[in-house]
């Protein structure tokens, strides 16, 4: 398992000296570096990009709070846990999402209680983004394979026969899964503007009368995507929102 890298940010050497200690007394953790105030904290954190920050709330320049502002900006992802002689400032640390607030003389196992916090925290994030990653992408069963699309590579999907087309940027991927079927896992972006026809309207860049109905391009592509005069209406309307 990889290592958490933990910043150190306190401006007393003794608190410092002590937060490392505990730090080393634990395999799943490494320091990334120490600071002494929240100017340097700031660099640090663009530069490392740590897991976990550890923030003194009194540190000259810029204190822990404002600091640990900007990092949360800068490194969304980051868990603060603060450290101080102080509890006055534990409404707006929480405010800041922090994971826990710790006040000195720290006491080893509680220190060890915020670590995984922290650490349960980042496991949820990655669980969440796992999640989204699989939300944005289309799983569909090509003959005896299984095939994961990212929804915004999808130009449109077109019913041809008892099977349906997928179309994509590059490729073209053939299913026997419905365009009912289809439809109800794509987003909203996609419309059907034709009984045949479900069209990714992000992607379209232009569309041509043709007869009695409409042709919708997408772009460098030769793929074209029909509308029907029922819906062409209701597709100019969507893309002028």
């Amino acid at each position: 398992m990889k290592k958490l890298n933990v910043i150190i940010a306190d401006d007393d050497c003794s608190s410092k000296s002590l937060l490392s200690h505990y730090i080393k007394l634990l395999p799943d953790y490494q320091i990334a570096g120490e600071v002494s105030n929240g100017e340097e904290l700031i660099q640090l954190v663009m530069k490392e990009k740590p897991e976990i920050i550890l923030v003194d709330i009194n540190m000259p320049i810029v204190n822990g709070v404002e600091a640990a502002k900007v990092c949360k900006q800068l490194h969304p992802f980051a868990q603060v846990i603060f450290t101080t002689g102080y509890n006055e400032f534990a409404v707006e640390a929480f405010n800041l999402a922090a994971v826990d607030y710790l006040v000195k003389p720290i006491e080893r196992t509680r220190f060890f209680i915020a670590l995984e916090k922290a650490k349960l925290g980042l496991q949820l994030q990655k669980r969440m983004e796992e999640k989204q990653y699989m939300a944005s992408k289309l799983a569909i069963k090509s003959n005896q394979t299984f095939l994961y699309i990212a929804m915004d590579d999808i130009l449109y999907v077109e019913k041809e026969g008892r099977k349906s087309l997928i179309h994509t940027v590059d490729d073209t991927v053939e299913t026997i899964e419905s365009l009912q079927e289809i439809e109800k896992r794509l987003p909203p972006t996609f419309y059907r503007t034709h009984r045949s026809y479900l069209v990714n309207l992000r992607k379209i860049v232009k569309i041509e009368s043709f007869g009695e109905t409409y042709l919708a391009y997408f772009g460098t592509t030769e793929s074209i995507a029909h509308i029907s005069k029922l819906q062409i209406h209701q597709v100019h309307r969507l893309l002028g929102e």
